[in-house]
């Protein structure tokens, strides 16, 4: 059995840091700050930040485990996670784009950068492990 090396539990720090904080907004701050067009369903958004939560949960769960071969497939799925969702909002945004205001364009693009990281820095640590 192999140990978790250091760019492993990084991932799973960066992972687990990066979900409370965009569930935080999507439970908290959605009707504040991010509902800035008005069209969508309050509840998606909110039930979408409590599986964020349940994640970064997971992931500081995980960080616990000593061995590889314990966290393997938990790991695979925790950063499969995000590729729903970039494809999703990659598509939302080349389509629906044009018609949004300055701030969720921004917006959009933060989040896909932040997430593609995430998910680079997570397929690198699998690889190096």
């Amino acid at each position: 059995m192999t140990e978790i090396k250091k760019l492993t539990k990084i991932a799973l720090i960066v992972e687990a840091v990066i979900f409370l904080i965009f569930g935080t907004m999507q439970v908290f701050l959605y009707d504040m700050t991010l509902n800035t067009e008005g069209w969508t369903n309050p509840f998606h958004v909110r039930a979408f930040g409590g599986i964020l939560y349940v994640a970064a949960l997971f992931a500081i769960i995980m960080l616990r485990k000593t061995e590889w071969e314990e966290i393997k497939l938990a790991y695979i799925f925790l950063f499969s996670l995000c590729f729903p969702v970039l494809v999703v909002e990659a598509a939302i945004l080349a389509v629906l784009g044009s018609t949004f205001m300055a701030a969720t364009v921004s917006q959009m693009i933060f989040d896909l950068i932040i997430i593609s990281g995430k998910v680079a820095l997570g397929i690198v640590a699998y690889f190096r492990q």
